[in-house]
C-alpha cells in the first residue's frame, strides 16, 4: 500500500466517522425531547449486553481474515466467521427463552425481557458486519466501510425518531431504530461484497479449507476472545467502582472527562488502526515491519503529544468555560487521564501487530495484567476515599503499563528500544515551546478565559500544522 494511499484511506475513514458521529450530536436534542432517561436507560442496558456479546460473535475469527497471503484462505475464514456467528446467535437464543425475565429484573428493568427476543438477531447484524469489515478491510474498500458508518448512523437516527412520533414505544423504539440501522447498513456491506467479490467467495468456499482454517486460527478464539472481554470490562470498570466507593457525581466527571477525550482520540485512532492492519500484514511479508511501524508511532506521538500536553495544562479552565464551572472538577481529572490516553491513542492502531505476529497470548497476558492492576489501583483508592488520588493514580498507572506495552509492541515488530526513547525525546522538546504559549498568555494578562483560548489555539495551529506538512509529503507513514 503506498504511503499516499495510507493517508488518504485514513481520511475515508474518520470522514464517515465523524459524520456518523456529528449527526448523532445534531439529533441528540430531538431524540432527547422524545424520549424519557428511564427510556434511555434501558436502551443503554440493550446496547451494554449487546456489546459484550459481540466481542465473541464470531469467536474472533473475523480478525484473522486479513492474515492469510491467499484470498481462498481468507475466504474461507469469512465462511467460517459467518457460521460460528450463526451459531453463537442460536445459542443466545436459547438463553433468551430460559434467562430473559430472570435477568432483566436482576438489571432492574423487568420490560427488557421483552426486548431480549431480538438481541439474536442484533448479534447477527453486528457479528455479521465485522466479518464484512475485516474482509473489506483486507480488499482495501475503506470507502464501502465508510459509506456503512454513514447509512448505520443516519438511518438509525431518523428511524430512532420516526418510531418515536408514530408509535410512541420508549425504548422498544430506540432499540428497534438501532437494529433497523444495523440491519440496513450490514445488508448494504453484504450487498456490495456480493456484487464485486460474489463470484471469487463462491468459487473459493469450500467446506474441508473452513475446518482447516477452524485448526489453523484455533488461538484466536482462545486467547482473543477473552482479551475482547477484557478490553469491555475495562471499559465499564471505573464508573461501576467509582460509583460503589464514591458518589454519582464523581461517575459524573470521570464520564464527561473521559467522553471528551475518547471521542476526538478514537475518530483518529479507529481509523489509522483499520487501514494499518493490512499495510503491517503485507510488510511483514515482505520486510519492513520495523519501519512501517516505527514511522506510524512517530507520527503519533507528533500528532498527539502536544495538544494532549496543552490540555493537560488547561483542562479544568477549559471545562469551567465550555460547560460551567461546576465541571471543573472534571477538567482536574482530564489532567490525569490525558497521561493514560495519550499512549492509548498511539498503542491502539500498533496493538494489530499482536494479530499480525499471531503472539494473541503475549497481547491476552498483557491485557490481563493491565486490567487486574486497573482494578486493584480503584479499589485501593476507593478504600482511601480521594476520588481526586483514585483518578490520578488510574492515569498515571495507565500510562505507565500501556507506554511499557507500546514499547514491547515496537520491539516485536522489530524497532530498537533506543530508537523509541531517543523518538519521545525529541517530541517532547518540541512541545515545550507550545507550553509556555497559554503559561505566557496567563501571566500577562492574568485571565483564565485568555488562558484556555491561548492553549486552544496553540494546540489546533499544531494540529493543523502537523496534518499540512504530512499531506504535502504524502505520507503518513
Amino acid at each position: 500500500m503506498p504511503a499516499r494511499s495510507f493517508a488518504r484511506n485514513v481520511i475515508t475513514l474518520m470522514t464517515g466517522t465523524t459524520f456518523a458521529q456529528a449527526l448523532a450530536v445534531l439529533v441528540s436534542p430531538i431524540i432527547t425531547r422524545m424520549y424519557s432517561p428511564e427510556n434511555f436507560g434501558v436502551f443503554a442496558l440493550y446496547t451494554s449486553i449487546l456489546g459484550v456479546l459481540a466481542v465473541g460473535a464470531c469467536l474472533r475469527y473475523e480478525l484473522a481474515i486479513v492474515l492469510p497471503e491467499k484470498d481462498q484462505d481468507a475466504a474461507n475464514l469469512l465462511a467460517l466467521s459467518i457460521i460460528v456467528c450463526c451459531g453463537m446467535a442460536g445459542l443466545i437464543l436459547s438463553l433468551v427463552a430460559v434467562l430473559r425475565v430472570p435477568v432483566a429484573n436482576l438489571l432492574g428493568a423487568p420490560e427488557l425481557a421483552l426486548w431480549f427476543w431480538f438481541l439474536p438477531l442484533s448479534l447477527v447484524t453486528t457479528g455479521l458486519f465485522q466479518a464484512f469489515n475485516y474482509w473489506s478491510t483486507r480488499q482495501k474498500q475503506f470507502r464501502r466501510l465508510a459509506t456503512r458508518t454513514i447509512t448505520l448512523s443516519t438511518v438509525t437516527a431518523g428511524a430512532q425518531i420516526g418510531n418515536g412520533a408514530i408509535f410512541n414505544c420508549g425504548s422498544g423504539c430506540l432499540i428497534g431504530g438501532s437494529i433497523l440501522g444495523q440491519l440496513t447498513a450490514t445488508g448494504l456491506l453484504a450487498c456490495q461484497i456480493g456484487k464485486n467479490e460474489g463470484k471469487l467467495l463462491k468459487s473459493y468456499i469450500v467446506g474441508s479449507n473452513i475446518k482447516r482454517m477452524l485448526a489453523r486460527y484455533k488461538d484466536f478464539p482462545i486467547y482473543s476472545s477473552w482479551s475482547g472481554l477484557l478490553n469491555s470490562a475495562s471499559i465499564m470498570l471505573p464508573a461501576l467502582l467509582l460509583g460503589y466507593f464514591f458518589t454519582p457525581v464523581v461517575v459524573g466527571y470521570y464520564a464527561l472527562g473521559h467522553r471528551v477525550l475518547a471521542l476526538p482520540m478514537g475518530v483518529i485512532g479507529n481509523s489509522v488502526s483499520q487501514v494499518f492492519f493490512p499495510r503491517a500484514t503485507e510488510a511483514r511479508r515482505s520486510g519492513g515491519l520495523d519501519r512501517v511501524t516505527f514511522n506510524l508511532f512517530k507520527r503519533l506521538l507528533e500528532i498527539g503529544f502536544v495538544p494532549m500536553m496543552l490540555l493537560t495544562i488547561v483542562a479544568p479552565d477549559l471545562f469551567a468555560l465550555v460547560f460551567g464551572y461546576q465541571w471543573w472538577t472534571a477538567g482536574e481529572y482530564v489532567r490525569w487521564l490525558s497521561l493514560w490516553l495519550i499512549f492509548v491513542f498511539i498503542s491502539s492502531p500498533l496493538s494489530t501487530i499482536y494479530l499480525v505476529l499471531e503472539r494473541q497470548k503475549i497481547g491476552f497476558v498483557m491485557d490481563a495484567v493491565m486490567f487486574c492492576t486497573r482494578l486493584l489501583v480503584l479499589i485501593i483508592g476507593g478504600l482511601m476515599g480521594e476520588p481526586l488520588f483514585t483518578i490520578a493514580m488510574f492515569g498515571i498507572t495507565g500510562a505507565i503499563l500501556w507506554f511499557l506495552n507500546c514499547t514491547y509492541i515496537l520491539f516485536m515488530a522489530g524497532v530498537p528500544i533506543k530508537q523509541v526513547c531517543v523518538a519521545i525525546l525529541q517530541r517532547v522538546i518540541i512541545a515545550i515551546p507550545f507550553a509556555f504559549v497559554p503559561l505566557i498568555v496567563l501571566h500577562i494578562f492574568d485571565n483564565s478565559t485568555a488562558f484556555v483560548l491561548a492553549g486552544v489555539v496553540s494546540g489546533l495551529g499544531f494540529i493543523v500544522y502537523q496534518l499540512f506538512r504530512i499531506g504535502k509529503a504524502g505520507e503518513l507513514i
